[in-house]
């Protein structure tokens, strides 16, 4: 009797162990989050019964809302102005800037009369630019002999 009750115990043991090993679930899954959302949902229902069963005045939870980030500048070059020259001559570089950096998210040039001429010799000149990154307005500027640098990843 000793021996099968022994051998009951053990057996008996063996099955809770086996019961009570964890069980790992991919929380990312399809199946989880409806699960999980199921389980929610049904507990918040029960609570609400039980909460009006006894007469307990329950408000619906506030609704929150988040404000969507503010974007920053992102979305490529599109240059909408470009003039290169001193306050009394200067060229349009449109057409010749668009060509060399629309469609980049950095770009750097060369600020020579190579761009449209000399619109002014002997003057100092400059190449001043308004372009469009994504939704933003941005300008920028340089001298002869130096870059001009356009950026719309920040």
């Amino acid at each position: 009797m000793r021996k099968t009750l022994l051998a009951f115990a053990l057996l008996s043991c063996g099955d809770l162990a086996a019961q009570s090993r964890p069980v790992y679930v991919d929380e990312t899954s399809d199946a989880y989050k409806s699960g999980f959302k199921e389980g929610y949902s049904q507990g918040f229902r029960e609570g609400l019964a039980e909460a009006q069963k006894r007469g307990v005045s329950v408000q619906p939870p506030p609704q929150v809302i988040v404000a969507p980030p503010r974007p920053g500048p992102s979305g490529p070059i599109t240059i909408s102005s470009a003039v290169y020259g001193s306050e009394k001559k200067s060229c349009n570089a449109l057409g010749w800037l668009s060509r060399r950096v629309n469609g980049r998210m950095t770009a750097s040039v060369e600020v020579e009369n190579s761009i449209c001429g000399d619109p002014a010799p002997g003057a100092r000149k400059q190449l001043e630019v308004a372009y469009i990154c994504g939704g933003f307005a941005k300008t920028a500027s340089a001298y002869e002999h130096r870059t001009l640098y356009l950026d719309c990843t920040s």
